[in-house]
């Protein structure tokens, strides 16, 4: 009985150690997440004011906002460099999200 108790204690501390480990590495994969978002804020924060800058341009020459040829293209580009179909999907998807904030952007300088 006294050997059955030990093993039983000894699986419930290798059980501890094996989520306290796991959640040391949860803790440092959402850093690195935290990481990239903060990254990523940066970069999308810039793109929109360059974003800003050329719906300017665009309005001081009466052009439209929207370029459907041009967003398609860079669906395309984008699409091209991932590095699988399922991350081109999330890819399209992530980048005409910014592509309508960007035109949003950029209406309301002409409206």
């Amino acid at each position: 009985m006294t050997r059955e108790v030990n093993s039983c204690q000894r699986l419930k501390l290798r059980r501890k150690a094996y989520i306290i480990w796991h959640m040391s590495d949860m803790h440092i994969w959402r850093n690195e997440i935290d990481r990239i978002d903060t990254e990523m804020q940066t970069l999308f924060e810039e793109r929109m004011h360059i974003s800003a800058e050329i719906g300017a341009y665009k309005a001081s020459l009466g052009m439209p906002v929207f370029d459907a040829a041009r967003e398609e293209a860079k669906i395309s580009e984008i699409r091209g460099r991932a590095s699988s179909e399922e991350l081109a999907d999330g890819a399209e998807r992530l980048f005409r999200k910014i592509m309508e904030i960007s035109r949003d952007c950029q209406q309301k300088l002409q409206d």
